[in-house]
């Protein structure tokens, strides 16, 4: 159905991923679209015939990281050609051209392929087709969602590590105030859970251990395609993958958490006892002006429920502030949630005023330096708090799961109540030699910083 003909034989390829896990599935999917039309995965853009910047569009510090990015890879490109007479092709997609096409080719013309993130394999049948260095543009109306095309489109397993995200949906129904994601990937749309665990039982034979699933609400997974959410279903299918260990939710929203959900968490083994709900505030006027739904009591009562149904249970959240009128009082209120909470994990992104959002419409009037330093204040509170949790583990014994090997002693590793890349790690010595995926009981020793230092039992 794609055209898998070898028609990139013996192009070297090298793909730069920005922005958040769901991009990292996007690059592995196209990837595995690329070398099945023959082409060879590099390491550095030096070595590369066509290097490609997966982007992200998600607020003004993720939106200039991407741009300093293709900077950067234009300018390489440039170089080559005048000091080695090389054509490197510059491919650029994912979130900011999916939002910025038009305006990103104007200014940086280095640019031959521009995609956003409707068509994937449009983007990859175009390497294809571009042999005459044409500028091409990917125009499509339509989500031709790479996701769903399990049966000919699988994707590339990153063997560095033994986890890998699974995207469970893509798009969004919910209309917060201050995010472009509907704008961006459009109303959600659900995979099978047919689907699902077949890519999960894809990848524990291709060495996963741990999957971790996302998506832009993972919490409403299956209500498009459903007609209710399914998650806690979901789950439970996964489980019974042999080979599988450990399963991981991210991205809960939380007034769509609901018992099922909760009751899954806590009955499934193999799901690990950690929830990742973006709760953005905890001031009800806020909240409401983000369009969120709910409020702090409701945020509180789950909290409470998830507790008392989770022995144990690590939460992590993230916070927004400085969004248009909030005051010294709301953010009061949020930092004494924080307090009084006691989240295992906190995030803070300060508030960035995104075109066509409805937030856009409001006078972005937090000055910088104060979103600056009230994020500040967050993070140093947060940060004695994760302190004194982490502390709690020191003289227990907790399963663990290797991550690096760092030599023949020593290992980095994470509990259950660790997120890769987001969440503190475990620096694991161990007397015996273990291998990459191994899961191990080790002794808590002590805390520094964020991270946990054990010795294998």
């Amino acid at each position: 159905m794609f055209g898998f003909e070898k028609s990139l034989e013996g192009k070297k390829v090298f793909i730069e991923t920005l922005g958040c896990a769901k991009n990292t599935v996007d690059s592995e999917k196209v990837a595995f679209l690329l070398t099945n039309k023959g082409a060879k995965l590099v390491d550095t853009p030096e070595e590369a015939d066509i290097v490609m910047v997966n982007t992200c569009g998600f607020i003004e510090d993720a939106k200039q990281e991407s741009i300093d990015y293709i900077l950067s890879y234009a300018k390489l490109k440039e170089d080559l050609r005048k000091k080695k007479g090389i054509n490197q092709k510059l491919v650029v997609f994912g979130c900011l051209s999916e939002r910025y096409k038009e305006e990103l080719l104007k200014e940086i013309p280095e640019i031959d392929i521009m995609s956003g993130v409707r068509d994937y394999i449009y983007l990859v049948n175009s390497l294809s087709a571009n042999g005459n260095n044409q500028k091409l543009i990917d125009t499509s109306g339509e989500y031709r969602d790479i996701i769903f095309s399990e049966g000919e489109v699988r994707r590339w397993i990153n063997k560095d590590y033994p986890y890998a995200y699974l995207k469970i949906s893509e798009g969004c129904n919910h209309t917060c105030s201050f995010c472009a994601i509907p704008i961006i990937r459009g109303k959600q749309r659900s995979r099978s859970i047919e689907s699902l665990v077949e890519e999960v039982k894809f990848l524990v034979d291709n060495g996963v251990k741990e999957v971790i699933l996302v998506s832009q609400d993972t919490s409403s997974y299956g209500i498009d395609n459903y007609g209710k959410p399914r998650l806690a279903d979901l789950m439970y299918e996964i489980s019974k993958v042999e080979g599988l260990e450990w399963i991981r939710l991210h991205y809960l929203y939380p007034t769509e958490v609901d018992d099922s959900i909760i009751s899954a968490i806590a009955g499934i083994d193999k799901v690990c006892k950690y929830i990742d709900i973006p709760f953005q505030h905890a001031s009800d006027r806020i909240l409401k002006m983000m369009k969120r739904g709910g409020n702090k009591k409701q945020y509180i009562d789950l909290i409470e429920k998830i507790r008392n149904r989770i022995a144990d249970v690590a939460i992590r959240t993230t916070f927004i502030v400085g969004f248009p009128g909030e005051t010294k009082e709301d953010f009061l209120e949020l930092k004494k949630f924080v307090e009084e909470v006691k989240f295992t994990w906190v995030g803070v992104f300060t508030y960035s005023h995104e075109e066509n959002t409805s937030a856009f419409s409001l006078e972005d009037n937090v000055p910088k330096s104060v979103k600056t330093r009230r994020r500040n204040e967050i993070l140093r509170l947060q940060y004695d708090i994760t302190q004194k949790e982490l502390r709690k583990l020191v003289g227990k014994v907790k399963k663990v799961i290797i991550d690096e090997v760092l030599s023949d002693r020593d290992y980095i590793a994470r509990s259950e109540f660790n997120s890769p890349e987001v969440d503190g790690a475990i620096h694991l010595v161990s007397t015996t030699r273990l291998n990459k995926g191994d899961i191990v009981e080790s002794f808590i020793v002590k805390v520094v910083g964020y991270d946990l230092y054990a010795r294998k039992v």
